[in-house]
């Protein structure tokens, strides 16, 4: 029999044969790939069902085979049980892939032979071997890998081809045009383009040459952030000095080496030698406390039958240690994998700087993985499968650092057991099946005391154990923003912990005070603000100027404060959750770290564009968007006596806000409203009592429909409120 895979799927035996379905297709692929070899049934399974194998499978794989046995009729005893799995007893001369390779091989050594006329003849009669691209209509992880091989070596004895008709003399002109257009679909491809200039220059298009040049610097720069190879460069400056030795074309002599013949299984894992031991983690600080749990549980060693590959992800909300910790875990695992370990900063959320493109972090993994630039493909289908096909036969630990979404990342996973990802990101990736979720939580108080006190140094915190608290305190348990607060103290030998605890305690200029270099909270707050949508980050900043410190709400609240339906605040309230950008401890109730809730009170006052109320006029600073909310600057005098002048001015042209017993009424800035719809609510305890003081010296935000047409009025018994917000108040008056 005759089997053909670079193009179609065929195979021949005595006329064209009907293989089957794809499940039969893609059994044979496999199989043909590693001929007289035992393919084990778990490779078979993962090439045809990829990650999504039926309970069946065992059985359903049997048939596969049985039934691919059916269609090669007197041929079927080719394929044989032997083991933990098949063979398929072929000559790899009969199977176009092998002929190809081989004859590639052979071309290379006659080349290095100074046999370039036979050599011209091998590549030639190897590229007629292809039909069209290697397994057309067949995909899936496994078989993307092996037609990404395949791809590559046919491009690879194309240019191989052309550099040595250009050095035999066959004029630059003829190759220029099949050369532009391969440069056109690889445009980062470093040989193909240098081939093209020395064949512009045997042209006598010296200029066109240059340009050549400086279109893919331009490229490599702009696409990579890298500079051109030595060799690349060193060909523009001979032809700019019209250097002899680039009309020669002479690359280095261990380039013209012969390639070494390659068996069955390089077409489908081409590897690399150098990573083998290499590790390119950051180093883990000294200063790490705590998270013992964390890393017991991330580091546990998987079962011994466990063949998929393992995705450990760490989230949390900025500042929360997540890349420490990854990169601690990762150090811990490191020498269960002696492939090598790689780092990658995907830049989710990096202050200044867009998200990393998987196609950018595929070509990036490779290079350290060890390729050459010219030996990465383009596009991200095509990098993928060559990234898969790179680690599918190491065991190497690969570090994917502040990941933006599931969607940056998921071409950057290998396909088998035998790597680890660790991913860390202020998302949660519940959209990444079969993923070790960690969410990191603020540190318990005596780790965040610790941690202080280390980075401080103990003899300039020994005997004030309640000070240390009350900065751990202050920086909310926030591992980034105790390490800040420390460092500043360790560096700064004339404050006490008194000044740093005077300069913290002002909520105003906090933010500012927990930020030393690159370490700056408000930047990395903002960096997760950005990435949110419109309605997301307003009702943010919402609730941010309304909540009092460690206050609760639920979605009714929300929807009430920000003029929305529940099931809508609902959405968004649990899209927040989901990025960090509120905590919660019990189902269906949210509520703010407190440094982020800073954060969002100073961020309101953009967010929130004042424009004219409809009530027609208020002061300048205070304003509001119609049918949404706006900002109400709480007046404080004494509470008048019952029967007062004072007291008896609550109409509506006034709406004195009046909480019987507080101690102080609120008059908000209602100008021009209206009669109201009164619903009386009953004055509330200790919780309203302290939203009334906070009131006192922050903004209130009210609905805009209830601040225009239904002001909140007085009497008696506590004070009343419009409809619209008789879900906030029952909240308020029964926390």
């Amino acid at each position: 029999m005759y089997f053909e895979l670079l193009g179609n799927l065929r195979a021949r035996h005595d006329g064209p044969v009907d293989i089957g379905g794809l499940r039969q297709q893609k059994l044979l692929v496999v199989l043909l790939l590693q001929p007289g070899r035992v393919v084990t049934a778990d490779r078979l399974i993962e090439a045809v069902w990829d990650d999504r194998p039926p309970v069946t499978v065992r059985r359903q794989l049997h048939n596969a085979v049985s039934g691919l046995r059916r269609s090669f009729g007197s041929a079927k005893s080719i394929i044989l049980k032997e083991g933990p799995g098949y063979r398929i007893d072929v000559a790899s001369q009969d199977i176009d892939a092998h002929r190809f390779v081989n004859l590639v091989g052979q071309a290379s050594a006659a080349a290095a032979e100074k046999q370039s006329t036979q050599a011209i003849d091998l590549l030639e009669q190897a590229l007629t071997l292809w039909k069209g691209p290697a397994l057309s209509g067949l995909n899936g992880s496994v078989l993307d890998i092996i037609a990404a091989s395949l791809e590559e070596k046919r491009l690879g004895a194309t240019e191989q081809l052309l550099e040595l008709r250009l050095k035999n003399g066959e004029p630059g002109a003829v190759m220029v045009p099949r050369l532009g257009e391969l440069v056109s679909q690889n445009p980062l491809r470093e040989e193909t383009r240098r081939l093209l200039m020395l064949a512009l220059l045997a042209s006598g298009r010296k200029a066109d040459a240059l340009t050549a040049y400086e279109q893919g610097r331009r490229l490599l720069r702009a696409e990579m952030g890298i500079e051109p190879s030595l060799e690349l460069r060193r060909l523009y400056e001979q032809i700019l000095r019209d250097d002899p030795a680039a009309l020669a074309g002479r690359r280095d002599a261990a380039a013209s080496a012969p390639a070494a013949r390659p068996r069955p299984a390089e077409l489908v894992h081409p590897t690399s030698k150098s990573l083998s031991g290499r590790s390119f983690l950051p180093y883990h600080t000294a200063h790490f406390i705590g998270r013992t749990d964390e890393l017991r549980s991330l580091g546990a060693p998987r079962p011994a039958t466990e063949t998929a590959l393992r995705i450990v992800a760490v989230d949390g909300m900025a500042g929360a240690g997540k890349t420490t910790l990854a990169v601690r875990l990762a150090h811990q695992l490191a020498p269960n994998y002696p492939g090598g370990q790689l780092f990658i900063d995907m830049q989710g959320h990096t202050p200044g700087q867009e998200p990393l493109e998987p196609e950018v972090a595929l070509e990036r993994l490779l290079l350290d993985f060890g390729l050459r630039q010219e030996e990465i493909p383009v596009g991200v289908r095509q990098r993928s499968a060559r990234w898969r096909a790179e680690v599918a036969e190491r065991g190497v630990l690969v570090v994917l650092d502040d990941v933006l979404d599931v969607r940056q990342i998921r071409p950057l996973l290998p396909g088998t057991g035998k790597a680890q990802v660790i991913i860390t990101s202020r998302r949660r990736l519940v959209g990444l099946d079969g993923v070790e979720s960690c969410s990191l939580d603020m540190m318990p108080a005596a780790d965040a005391v610790e941690l202080f006190t280390r980075i401080a140094g103990a003899g300039r915190v020994g005997g004030q154990p309640d000070a240390v608290a009350e900065v751990v305190a202050l920086c909310a348990q926030l591992p980034l923003a105790v390490n800040i607060a420390a460092s500043r103290f360790h560096n700064r030998p004339a404050w006490t912990l008194t000044d740093l605890i005077e300069r913290l305690r002002d909520d105003r200029t906090r933010l500012r005070e927990l930020s030393l270099g690159e370490q700056n909270l408000s930047a990395l707050f903002e960096a997760s603000y950005r990435h949110l949508s419109a309605e997301q980050r307003r009702l943010l900043c919402v609730l941010g100027v309304t909540c009092v410190p460690g206050e609760e709400f639920d979605a009714a609240t929300a929807a009430a404060l920000a003029n929305m339906s529940v099931s809508e605040a609902d959405r968004l309230l649990e899209e927040l959750f989901d990025v960090h950008l509120l905590r919660q401890s019990v189902a269906g109730r949210h509520h703010f770290h407190e440094l982020l809730r800073q954060y969002l009170r100073a961020r309101a006052a953009t967010e929130l564009d004042p424009s004219r109320s409809a009530a027609g006029s208020h002061p300048p600073g205070v304003g509001m968007q119609p049918n949404r909310c706006w900002p109400v600057r709480a007046d404080v005098r004494p509470m008048p006596d019952k029967g007062s002048a004072d007291g008896a001015g609550c109409d509506a042209g006034s709406s004195p806000w009046s909480i019987r017993g507080s101690g102080v009424h609120l008059t908000p800035l209602l100008a021009g409203a209206t009669g109201p719809e009164e619903i009386t609510v009953d004055r509330a305890g200790p919780k309203l009592d302290a939203a009334v003081e906070l009131a006192v010296n922050t903004p209130l935000l009210l609905s805009g429909a209830c601040a225009g047409a239904h002001p909140i009025r007085c009497n008696d018994s506590g004070f009343a409120a419009p409809t619209a917000d008789r879900t906030l108040i029952d909240s308020a008056a029964h926390r």
